[in-house]
C-alpha cells in the first residue's frame, strides 16, 4: 500500500478521495484484463446477436429466442398464420433451443439466477414442464436431440471466466451427451479438440461436430477417436443426407448460403444477390432452406445489427423473405409487411 509523503490528511480528505480510488481501482481491472462482476453475476446483452431458429419436425413452426422478460425469451412462429407466441418467459434469458423427434418438446440453453453458466433444459411445446439436466460449473450450448429422442448432445465450455457477458465466451469446448431424463451424463471429446454445433447422424450412432478446421465425427460410445469428414465447420446435412448447407464468406456482408454434395464435389451458391446469409437450416421435407439474415439499418459502421428470417425453395430456386426484424425486436406484436 503506497503512503502518502504529505501530513495525514484529515476524516474528510479520505473520505473525498474514496471515489477517485475506487475509479483508480476499476481502471486498473480494466487494464489488467480481470473479469468484471461477482462469480454471481450472468447475463447477455440485450439485442439480435445469438438468436437462433429451429425447425419443427411437421414444418410447420419455427422455435426462436428474441427479446423478452429476460433479455431473450423463447418463442413459436407459425409458418403458416405469420403468428408468434412466447412459451418462456424468465427473468434469465433462453439461447439455442431446438426440437424433439416428436416435436412435442424442445431442448435450449438458458441462464439460472444466481448461478453463473448457462444449462441445459427442456420444455414442453406447450410452455409446461421446464426442465433442467445440466448443473455443473461449466457453461453448456448448442444441444440438440437424437433421432430417437432418448438422448441430448451439447457442447460445454469448461475454461470460461466467471461473469461478464456470456455472449463473449466460447460457444462450444468439449462435446457431450446426457439422457433426456438428466442421467448420464458424459463427455465424448477430449479437451485438446475444441469442438462446437454438435448434432447426431441420421443413424443416431455418431456425432458430427464442427471445429476452428472443419467437421469431424465420433461414435456415440466413443470406441474410436473423431475422424474429420467432408464439409466447412457449420454445414448442416439434409433430412435425406444427400446434400449439406453452410454459409460461405471472409466477411459478415459478404455470406451467402451454399449447398454441395457431401463430398463438396458440386457447390451452388443459393442467395447470389444478397449478402449476410447465414444459420442455414434444413426443412424436414428437404424441399427448403431456411436462414437468418444479418442487416444493418445504420450502415455497416453504425453497429446496431439486425436479424431477418428468409427461406429458399430447392425446386424453383426463389428466395423471400419470411419475417423481417422486427419479429425478433417485437415478436407478439409483429405482423407481415404488406406485399408492394
Amino acid at each position: 500500500m503506497c503512503k502518502d509523503s504529505s501530513a495525514t490528511p484529515d476524516i474528510k480528505t479520505k473520505r473525498a478521495s474514496l471515489p477517485y480510488r475506487a475509479l483508480a481501482c476499476l481502471v486498473t481491472i480494466c487494464l489488467c484484463g480481470c473479469p468484471l462482476g461477482t462469480p454471481r453475476d450472468h447475463s447477455r446483452p440485450s439485442g439480435h446477436r445469438g438468436t437462433t431458429i429451429a425447425v419443427s419436425p411437421a414444418d410447420d413452426e419455427i422455435v426462436f429466442n428474441a427479446m423478452g422478460k429476460g433479455g431473450r425469451d423463447l418463442y413459436l412462429f407459425n409458418l403458416t398464420t405469420k403468428k408468434a407466441r412466447r412459451i418462456a418467459s424468465t427473468p434469465d434469458y433462453e439461447t439455442a433451443p431446438s426440437f424433439s423427434p416428436d416435436g412435442q418438446s424442445i431442448v435450449y440453453s438458458s441462464g439460472v439466477s444466481g448461478d453463473r453458466a448457462d444449462h441445459i433444459f427442456t420444455i414442453r411445446r406447450d410452455g409446461t414442464a421446464i426442465t433442467q439436466l445440466t448443473y455443473e460449473d461449466a457453461n453448456d450450448t448448442s444441444p440438440r436431440f437424437s433421432p430417437d429422442g432418448s438422448t441430448i448432445t451439447f457442447a460445454r465450455d469448461k475454461t470460461y471466466q466467471w461473469g461478464g457477458l456470456a455472449a463473449n465466451w466460447e460457444q462450444g469446448g468439449v462435446i457431450c451427451l446426457i439422457d433426456a431424463t438428466g442421467n448420464n451424463l458424459r463427455q465424448l471429446t477430449s479437451d485438446d479438440i475444441f469442438a462446437f454445433e454438435p448434432f447426431f447422424s441420421n443413424d443416431g450412432l455418431h456425432i458430427v461436430f464442427s471445429t476452428p478446421n472443419g467437421r469431424m465425427t465420433i461414435p456415440v460410445d466413443g470406441s474410436s477417436a473423431p475422424q474429420a469428414i467432408p464439409g466447412p465447420s457449420g454445414a448442416v446435412p439434409s433430412p435425406d443426407g444427400k446434400f449439406i448447407a453452410y454459409s460461405k464468406g471472409k466477411f459478415e456482408p459478404d455470406l451467402r448460403i451454399c449447398i454441395t454434395d457431401p463430398n463438396e464435389a458440386a457447390e451452388r451458391e443459393l442467395t447470389p444477390n444478397i449478402g449476410g446469409c447465414y444459420h442455414p437450416v434444413f426443412t424436414h421435407a428437404g424441399d427448403r432452406i431456411l436462414f437468418q439474415r444479418s442487416e444493418w439499418p445504420n450502415g455497416l459502421t453504425g453497429g446496431n445489427v439486425k436479424f431477418s428470417v428468409w427461406q429458399i425453395d430447392l425446386d424453383t430456386g426463389v428466395t423471400q423473405i419470411l419475417a423481417d426484424r422486427s419479429l425478433i425486436d417485437s415478436p407478439l406484436t409483429w405482423k407481415p409487411q404488406p406485399k408492394p
